[in-house]
């Protein structure tokens, strides 16, 4: 999101955090992920940013085996810092794009918030979210969903409530774009073609926010 500088973005992501990751979304969490895992379930998450996902992750789960990728130092600092009360992450710094730096079927829930949209492209990269994923494991995709003009400039208006937020109303017009390829039909066929199934989906900020949990189809076709 190169229209905020770094500090803007950190800011951004730490003080929404506790809104875009509420009870409803933790309640698919444990609903829909935790009664499936091993007793130390391996999860990723990429474009983890400040780490504020897989520290609550770490909170329900502390005998996971944590992983985060980002291409900020900056983000990653932040994430190495967070008070883990045992084993802290592995955070690798990279720059995520048709490669991953895991082996095959190594993982039990890859995640991604806020970060598929920005790929024009995203097949090889769900190509590879694929041969990390263990057999029977999650995707979870958390993301903005496109919506009317209109009520994506109200979202920048009324939900987040913040102090000195960086994003003002020519910022939230550039960000129009970016934040609104796909529709709640496009992400599913999108992740269709990749070869997942959506087995749990939470809407939040009156729809502009989707998570998807997936699970592989039984035939794979990319396209």
């Amino acid at each position: 999101m190169s229209l905020l500088t770094e500090s803007q973005l950190l800011k951004l992501m730490v003080d929404t955090h506790g809104a875009r990751f509420d009870g409803r979304i933790w309640d698919a969490f444990d609903n829909e992920i935790v009664p499936e895992l091993p007793g130390e379930p391996r999860i990723v998450d990429l474009g983890c940013g400040p780490g504020l996902f897989l520290y609550d992750i770490h909170q329900r789960l502390p005998d996971s085996k944590l992983f985060g990728v980002d291409a900020s130092p900056a983000m990653l600092e932040v994430a190495d810092n967070l008070g883990w009360s045992s084993v802290s992450p592995r955070l690798e710094k990279m720059v995520l794009g048709e490669t991953l730096p895991f082996g095959n079927a190594t993982m039990d829930v890859v995640a991604m918030n806020f970060f598929l949209h920005q790929f024009d492209y995203p097949l090889p990269l769900m190509a590879e979210v694929s041969r990390t994923l263990k057999p029977d494991g999650f995707v979870w995709i958390y993301d903005w969903a496109r919506k009317p003009l209109e009520e994506y400039l109200n979202f920048w208006n009324v939900e987040p409530e913040l102090p000195d937020f960086p994003v003002d109303r020519p910022t939230a017009y550039k960000l129009f774009g970016l934040h609104n390829r796909f529709s709640r039909e496009d992400w599913r066929y999108l992740l269709a073609q990749a070869g997942f199934k959506v087995a749990r989906e939470v809407s939040r900020a009156s729809g502009q926010h989707r998570l998807m949990i997936l699970k592989r189809k039984t035939e794979v076709a990319l396209g």
